[in-house]
């Protein structure tokens, strides 16, 4: 069975593509009413009390959380599941956090037993909802190749970065560029309204018809 951690906007739909293509899932999150309202709970998916609940039931624990805190929590906290986990079984941390970050976790794991891969996800909530995500992945790559099948339910790209807190570091040199990308576009806005150009006319010919090539 596979354990998911984190329901939120992309965490529930990440889990809800495992579910399509028939994996049995455990969840948990810190509000219930947010694995019912996909509902997942009514597709199938098997609810947990804690996350403790989670590491008894599955062999693979999936999490995708808001912040390294969230995430230590989750792991190490009271109940958490790294406490209870199985020897030999996988964590894969979807959770945008720094590569330091990503390390520490490995070592908590592996102190355990536990193996981990560092799994941040490129891509926003409709890539999420039609399983296109891109997986940034840091770890060992026998463990990857364990856990693909599940990534590529999930994910349109799988890429293996290196050693542990590789796939966090891509994410945030992801993230830089997106940044920057953003920035651009809209000082490039502000450039042709400036120059008499329509801000609806600016913005249709970027994205449409006469694309930028930086935004194809």
């Amino acid at each position: 069975m596979i354990g998911f951690i984190g329901l939120g906007m992309m965490g529930k739909r990440m889990a809800s593509q495992l579910l399509k293509n028939g994996e049995k899932l455990i969840v948990y999150n810190r509000t219930k009413s947010k694995a019912s309202a996909l509902p997942l709970l009514e597709e199938g998916a098997k609810w947990a009390d804690s996350p403790q609940a989670v590491a008894q039931k599955a062999e693979t624990i999936f999490t995708m959380l808001t912040s390294r805190k969230a995430v230590e929590i989750m792991a190490l906290g009271q109940e958490g599941f790294l406490h209870k986990m199985k020897d030999g079984s996988l964590w894969v941390d979807c959770s945008t956090v720094d590569p330091a970050f990503s390390i520490k976790m490995a070592k908590e794991a592996a102190k355990r037993g536990v193996r981990f891969l560092d799994a941040p996800v490129a891509g926003s909530l409709i890539p999420a909802e039609e399983g296109k995500l891109t997986f940034y992945v840091g770890g060992s790559q026998n463990d990857l190749a364990e856990v693909r099948p599940l990534l590529n339910i999930m994910g349109q790209s799988v890429q293996y970065k290196g050693k542990s807190g590789s796939g966090s570091a891509m994410k945030l040199v992801s993230n830089l560029l997106l940044g920057q990308t953003m920035t651009a576009f809209a000082e490039a806005i502000a450039l042709g309204e400036g120059l008499g150009l329509e801000k609806e006319n600016i913005i249709n010919t970027l994205l449409g018809g006469g694309r930028s090539p930086l935004l194809s």
